[in-house]
């Protein structure tokens, strides 16, 4: 295995070095004629640093659109020192159609976009190595697979859409990506919301809706794509945290007093299970294959306050361990 770009290491604030991809097209249809149908496409920023998630969703195939959203993405979160990026037949996770019209876009404007502001482009080198641009396509796989299982064959609005993605990227910001600490007391988790809003989760109430029906059913139509992408991605990105044997010469055992994340088919959005082992049995061949696992029942982003502990027993195939007892200070 290679090592990794020197951006990926840095020590940097969220999106300083970011990544850019895009998936799609998307079907939409038009907000006042809803037989007329159209074409977007999606545009994820993946932090290479933080692994902190943009998506955003561009109207159009020209290359204003997607300077359009350049221009929304670095509003909300700043200008980054470089973005790397493919070029269009690089883009194995788009469509023939999309490659071919990235392929004619003035890259020479995009890239003087920013560039009164510091902002530098590179692209990968070539067509074969689509792993150069990994920290992307990895999420875009998962994120494309999900969203087209939660979306099915219903047509959405481009800002119904939008809405989605941006929901989605905030689900994918909430992932963890570490301990917050090494008290197991605290139940919580460091995850790329941590670093971007100096907070674990940007949920806000459920507000009252007055209006007419109408407007009440596309908006819970729109939470339940959400859900669902949340249920299939969860399901999906979970054994990507596993370990593998490819990479690794041995496998490490499940021990006592590890910090675990414990996958939970039931869980509700983004809501991660963090505990630790207080049991571990092993079979004959002295393999661990179940653990009873310690954890408090809070919400994300919910300050521990005396909860009670829950014991809960799991294959550990269903175990994911985020601090081993021998890092823990």
């Amino acid at each position: 295995m290679g090592p990794l770009p020197l951006e990926r290491l840095q020590p940097s604030p969220a999106f300083s070095y970011c990544s850019v991809d895009l998936f799609g097209p998307l079907t939409i249809k038009d907000t006042v004629k809803g037989r007329t149908r159209g074409k977007a496409y999606g545009v994820l920023f993946n932090c290479m640093s933080s692994r902190a998630v943009y998506v955003d969703l561009a109207d159009g195939y020209d290359t204003s659109s997607f300077i359009m959203v350049l221009r929304r993405f670095t509003s909300i979160r700043g200008y980054p020192k470089k973005i790397r990026s493919d070029l269009g037949s690089q883009l194995v996770s788009a469509s023939k159609e999309l490659k071919e019209v990235v392929k004619s876009w003035h890259w020479d404007t995009i890239k003087m976009f920013g560039n009164g502001n510091g902002m530098e482009w590179e692209f990968t080198k070539a067509a074969d190595a689509p792993w150069e641009n990994g920290c992307s396509e990895a999420l875009i796989k998962s994120v494309k697979k999900s969203l087209s299982l939660a979306i099915g064959q219903s047509i959405m609005t481009f800002s119904e859409l939008q809405t989605v993605l941006l929901e989605v990227a905030n689900i994918l910001n909430e992932r963890p990506i570490g301990t917050s600490t090494s008290d197991p007391n605290e139940g919580t988790y460091l995850c790329p919301n941590d670093l971007i809003l100096g907070r674990a989760s940007s949920n806000v109430p459920v507000g009252h809706w007055d209006e007419s029906d109408n407007l009440k059913k596309r908006w819970k139509f729109v939470q339940q794509v959400v859900n669902t992408f949340w249920r299939k991605w969860h399901r999906d990105y979970f054994p990507s945290l596993i370990i593998r044997q490819k990479w690794h010469v041995s496998k490490r055992n499940l021990q006592v007093l590890d910090l675990v994340l414990v996958q939970d088919n039931n869980s509700f959005r983004s809501n991660w299970k963090l505990g630790q082992i207080v049991e571990a049995n092993s079979s004959r061949d002295g393999v661990t294959r179940d653990v009873t696992v310690r954890y408090k029942n809070i919400g994300p982003g919910t300050k521990y306050t005396g909860t009670q502990d829950l014991l809960i027993r799991r294959s550990a195939h269903r175990i994911v361990v985020l601090l081993p007892v021998e890092e823990q200070c």
